[in-house]
């Protein structure tokens, strides 16, 4: 039983340096600072936002992320400024960071709208190599590293559509040792949505999202949500790697929305495991003054 957990657990890590070296996301079309740097810059008002992940249910040391993240604009200047912190833990590898985020918005004619963004913090990354049941000198020892994250982004928008270019962790570098060594690579992003008004009471929204990743290839996301007056947003999704998502979310009050996600696997490569993915988002987006109301958030 220790030698299958140890090859679980090497399976694991090798997935996360594979695959996920940033946390996955489901609802990431509802909470777009954590892929473009340039997303706060689409929104008008103050926005606070917390997301729980629990990932590939039954599997042990499958990644669990929860991150928290707050921008808001000055609108005298069309600068947005924004705060994210966000927590991960995979295996016996766990990442903690905390990062600062500055987006500027130039209008380029009365409707169309380019936007800029700047991402930079820090990143602790720890290895709690004492809970591993091996005898292994290279994992004798618990370790910590401390790195620099920077990361760009650029947006063109207008009120019905969107299309942006990022790069939340622009800057590769290395983990470990030369036994050990671990390779955080760049990650590339694009994304965009269309909102068609099919009636007064019914809004439709496809979107796109190509992620590519430096040693995991070239990847995707489809997904299409429906928006039943102004209140609940259902939508599904396809991801190349062969995961079907369905979500809900709902107005709550006029500043308040939650929302839900539930990823499944049409095959796994996890036998025994249940492999499906929980994800819950809560998200305020705040009334400064009582005579000010909250535009609806399509993007």
């Amino acid at each position: 039983m220790k030698a299958l957990g140890i090859v679980l657990l090497c399976g694991c890590c090798c997935i996360q340096v594979q695959a996920q070296q940033q946390p996955l996301y489901s609802q990431y079309m509802f909470n777009g600072m954590v892929i473009n740097p340039a997303y706060p810059s689409m929104d008008e008002s103050s926005s606070l936002t917390a997301v729980g992940r629990n990932q590939w249910v039954g599997v042990d040391g499958a990644p669990k992320t929860a991150t928290a993240s707050f921008y808001t604009p000055i609108k005298a200047t069309n600068t947005s400024f924004g705060v994210s912190l966000m927590n991960e833990k995979i295996t016996v590898n766990s990442q903690t960071a905390v990062n600062f985020n500055v987006s500027q918005r130039v209008k380029l004619n009365d409707k169309i709208y380019l936007a800029l963004g700047l991402k930079g913090g820090m990143s602790q990354y720890r290895e709690d190599n004492s809970s591993l049941s091996t005898t292994d000198p290279v994992f004798a020892q618990n370790q910590s590293y401390w790195k620099t994250d920077i990361g760009f982004g650029f947006m063109v928008f207008t009120d019905h559509f969107f299309i942006g270019l990022s790069s939340p962790t622009f800057k590769s570098f290395d983990l470990g040792n030369s036994v050990n060594k671990m390779t955080i690579a760049t990650h590339y992003y694009v994304q965009s949505g269309y909102l068609i008004d099919i009636n007064d009471d019914v809004k439709l929204k496809p979107n796109v999202l190509l992620r590519m990743v430096k040693g995991a290839g070239f990847q995707y996301d489809l997904n299409a949500n429906i928006l039943l007056k102004n209140l609940v947003w259902l939508g599904a999704s396809w991801r190349s790697e062969k995961t079907v998502t369905g979500l809900v979310q709902v107005q709550a009050t006029k500043n308040l929305q939650i929302g839900y996600s539930y990823d499944t696997p049409l095959q796994s490569n996890l036998k025994g495991a249940q492999t499906v993915s929980h994800e819950l988002m809560i998200n305020y987006r705040f009334s400064w003054s009582k005579w000010k109301v909250v535009a609806p958030r399509y993007f």
